[in-house]
Parts: structure tokens; C-alpha cells; sequence
């Protein structure tokens, strides 16, 4: 459910952006296209965006290459999304780490388990057998020698079968916390990848743009009409 409604949030992200190029697009592609340009203005390549800029822009902050480019109406849905990822990852990471010290209070409540300097497979090993015995019968068994738990520190017994289920339930559904925080890290990726491939076109188009303003335009025309011609007229003109 996590994973569909991260992907769901991309999915308005990119449903957005593609609504706004096509937007931009409808209002001034007929107006670019019949431009003829014979003459650059030199000030135009002043006003050109660095596309390599605007893609590192976008990998670290999305959306902020295509503000860089002139294009935030596209960059804000991005920006959005990333803002939205940010505080989904937040929540996990902060609601993974509070069921976990929950969990380990109440082992350490029913069990004496000190978790204090152990790794999370000790917290599994904890939540899998009823007493450090057991767990060591079971190493012994499968001639895992190097993985019994010798020293003191190391040692549980629960009061309850039902107690240790209980605390189990809490790890898992903590661990799923942090999987799912992992998952919105490769959408906040994902993201990013998106938006750069999004700022490069941004850039590319504003250096399109920006070559054709104040271009000068040379047009010729015939004086009179076409059955009685008299001359031929020339026009000079410049756009900006």
C-alpha cells in the first residue's frame, strides 16, 4: 500500500509536468516556428542557461534546474513531489525507530534481554526462541559453532510464550517501517533522475528561445499584384 501510493505521488508529478510543457508548447509554438532568423543578437548568448547547470540543479534539488531555466511552472510539481517524499521518509525512519525501543522495552520488561552494543540479529534471535538454551541448542545442532552466544550479556529467557510473540510482531512491523523508508529513498532518486531529464529540455528550450530574440528577420515581397508586378520590396525587421 506504501509503495503504491509513493508511486501514485511520482505518477502526479510527471502527469503535472507533462500538463505544463504541453501547456507552454500549445501557447508558443507558432510563434517560434515561423521565425527566420538571419542575424543573432549577441546579447541573446549572455542570456543561455548551462544545461549541464540546470541537470545538476534538478539531482539535487528537483525542480530547481527547471526554475534555473525559466521554467518553474514545470519545476514546482517536482519540487512538490520531493518535499512530499522528504516528509514520508521522516515519518517511516521516525515510526520504525519508535516501535523498535518500544519492542526492546518491553523484551527487556519479560525477557532481561539487553540489547545495549548488539546488532539487529541478536533483536531476531531474541524474538525467535524463548531463551538463550535454546537458541544455542539450535546453533549446536546445525554446527554453527561461531555463532553461539557465550558470554552474559548475551542471555534472555522470556517469562511468557505469548510475550515473545508479542515482541516479535513489534520488530517485524518495525522493520517494515524502515523497508518502506528505503523504498521512498529510490523514489527521491527516481525523482531526481526524472527532473534532471526535465531541466535538460527546459534548458535547451530557453537556448532555442533566447538565439531566436531579438533576431533581425529579412523578408521579400512582391510590389503590386501578381498580374501586374512593378517592383520587388524588401523588409528589414527585428524581434524581441
Amino acid at each position: 500500500m506504501v509503495r503504491f501510493l509513493v508511486l501514485v505521488l511520482l505518477l502526479v508529478a510527471y502527469v503535472g509536468v507533462t500538463s505544463a510543457q504541453w501547456r507552454t508548447a500549445t501557447r508558443g509554438g507558432d510563434a517560434v516556428s515561423d521565425r527566420a532568423v538571419t542575424m543573432a543578437d549577441p546579447q541573446a548568448e549572455r542570456r543561455s542557461r548551462s544545461v549541464l547547470l540546470a541537470i545538476g540543479l534538478s539531482l539535487i534539488l528537483p525542480g530547481s534546474g527547471e526554475w534555473y531555466a525559466g521554467n518553474f511552472q514545470t519545476g514546482r510539481y517536482f519540487m512538490g513531489a520531493d518535499a512530499a517524499l522528504w516528509l514520508t521518509y521522516g515519518a517511516f525512519v521516525w515510526q520504525g525507530e519508535w516501535i523498535r525501543d518500544d519492542a526492546r522495552t518491553y523484551a527487556g520488561q519479560h525477557s532481561d534481554a539487553d540489547f545495549d552494543g548488539k546488532d539487529e540479529q541478536f533483536g531476531v534471535n531474541v524474538g525467535n526462541f524463548m531463551t538463550t538454551d535454546d537458541y544455542n541448542q539450535a546453533k549446536l545442532k546445525n554446527r554453527e559453532f561461531a555463532l553461539l552466544y557465550l558470554e552474559s550479556g548475551f542471555s534472555w529467557s522470556w517469562d511468557e510464550e505469548s510475550n515473545r510473540i508479542r515482541y516479535r510482531s513489534l520488530r517485524i512491523k518495525s522493520d517494515q517501517m524502515f523497508q518502506n523508508s528505503r523504498f521512498v529513498v529510490g523514489a527521491l532518486v527516481v525523482n531526481r533522475i526524472i527532473s534532471a531529464f526535465s531541466a535538460w529540455r527546459s534548458a535547451a528550450r530557453y537556448n532555442k528561445d533566447a538565439e531566436a530574440d531579438g533576431a533581425w528577420r529579412l523578408g521579400a515581397h512582391v510590389q503590386g499584384t501578381m498580374a501586374a508586378p512593378h517592383g520587388l520590396g524588401f523588409t528589414l525587421t527585428r524581434e524581441f
